[in-house]
């Protein structure tokens, strides 16, 4: 399904443990979410890789969806008094991409991405979702990694992933 431009999610990447690390328009660390549609709002900033951000400009940016690899990063968001004023802290849609074996929004630049792809268009855009993403999380390991997933094995890699 097509997903009008103005619905389209504005999402902020936070990279490293204070998740004011992120990449610019353009930013290979980024390409998912242009294959997705999701609008990166850092690419306001105009074009490059990674690039470090005041905590000001992710409050006037206020994202809908921030999306991280940090497990530190992540788990103080909600507690931190400087991130509470961010929309998608407010409205719990922080997300902290699966990184087993291998991250699958950022890192490596590699078949990983493929399962990214599939991860965020159920967590942005569920209604329109063409799986289940357990579903395909089963598959794909079992495509790529030879891995035959166990329930607990599934839920800890999708634990804090939305899905």
């Amino acid at each position: 399904a097509q997903v009008m431009p103005g619905a389209r999610p504005r999402v902020y990447y936070g990279r490293g443990p204070d998740g004011l690390e992120t990449g610019l328009g353009g930013s290979i660390n980024l390409e998912v979410l242009d294959i997705v549609g999701a609008v990166n709002v850092a690419a306001a900033a105009g074009p490059g890789g990674l690039t470090s951000v005041s905590m000001e400009q992710v409050l006037a940016w206020d994202p809908q969806v921030i999306l991280t690899l940090d497990p530190h990063f992540f788990r103080g968001i909600y507690t931190d008094p400087l991130w509470r004023g961010v929309r998608a802290v407010r409205e719990h849609r922080v997300y902290l991409a699966p990184d087993v074996p291998f991250g699958w929004f950022d890192r490596p630049p590699s078949v990983n991405r493929l399962m990214g792809v599939k991860w965020l268009l159920a967590v942005l855009y569920p209604r329109h979702a063409p799986q289940d993403l357990r579903a395909a999380t089963r598959e794909f390991y079992s495509l790529f990694y030879h891995v035959e997933l166990s329930d607990g094995q599934l839920r800890h890699l999708l634990e804090h992933a939305g899905g």
